[in-house]
This record gives C-alpha cells, sequence and structure tokens, in this order.
C-alpha cells in the first residue's frame, strides 16, 4: 500500500494536500523570526526617558536583563513591561538619593543623638 502524498507520486498530489505542505513548510520558516522578534521587543526595558542619564540608563538595562536572565522563561510579557517600569523608577529615585552629598565622617540619619543640656541651650539660643 503507498502512502499519501509520497514524493516520488507526482500525480496523487492534490490542491488540498498541497495547500497543506504549504502551510507547514511557511509555518516553520516564519516560527523562528516570530520568536525573535518577540524576544527583541522583551530583551530591553523600552526607550531611555530623558530625565536618566546614559549610566543611569545603562544600570536600569543591565538589572533588567539580570533579572530576565535569572526568571525571564516564567515572565509573561506585561510581567516584563512592569519590571522595566520599576526599575526605572526605582533609578529615578537612586539618582536623587546619590547626589546628595555626604562625608566619610557623616553619620546616617538614623543614628541616635545624644545632647547635653548644655549643647541644646546654645542650639537654640543660636536659632
Amino acid at each position: 500500500m503507498k502512502a499519501r502524498n509520497a514524493p516520488d507520486d507526482v500525480g496523487s498530489l492534490t490542491r488540498r494536500g498541497f495547500a497543506g505542505s504549504l502551510f507547514g513548510a511557511a509555518t516553520v520558516a516564519l516560527l523562528p523570526v516570530a520568536s525573535a522578534a518577540q524576544s527583541q521587543s522583551t530583551d530591553e526595558p523600552g526607550p531611555r526617558p530623558e530625565d536618566l542619564s546614559d549610566a543611569d540608563w545603562n544600570e536600569v538595562r543591565a538589572r533588567y536583563s539580570n533579572l530576565l536572565r535569572v526568571y525571564g522563561e516564567r515572565l509573561s510579557l506585561e510581567e516584563k513591561r512592569r519590571l522595566a517600569a520599576i526599575l526605572t523608577t526605582n533609578q529615578r529615585m537612586l539618582v536623587s538619593v546619590r547626589s546628595f552629598v555626604v562625608q566619610n565622617g557623616d553619620p546616617s540619619a538614623c543614628t541616635l543623638r545624644l545632647y547635653s543640656s548644655h549643647q541644646h541651650d546654645s542650639a537654640t539660643r543660636s536659632i
């Protein structure tokens, strides 16, 4: 018994069989292109915001690519977009914090500062 659509039997090729083969070949040919286009659109966090410098944007991109490296298979397209937005917002906050000048001997803002009554009186008089 001969198999349908045998390559050596040209007479058994039908329009329906040809269309099915053509559709299958086109699908296989276009699949890598479609997946590459989707991965390209999610490999970058998007366009650089105007308020971030190139160095800050490179830091956002590095953090984003690291998250994709670790969790990329499990994230949907919407989650990847949200990650990019969160990383950009966090970078803006980091820029404002990093712009504050601190010297080596400066205590942190959370340090409890105890003053004697003499230091407290002189501080209130100068104001």
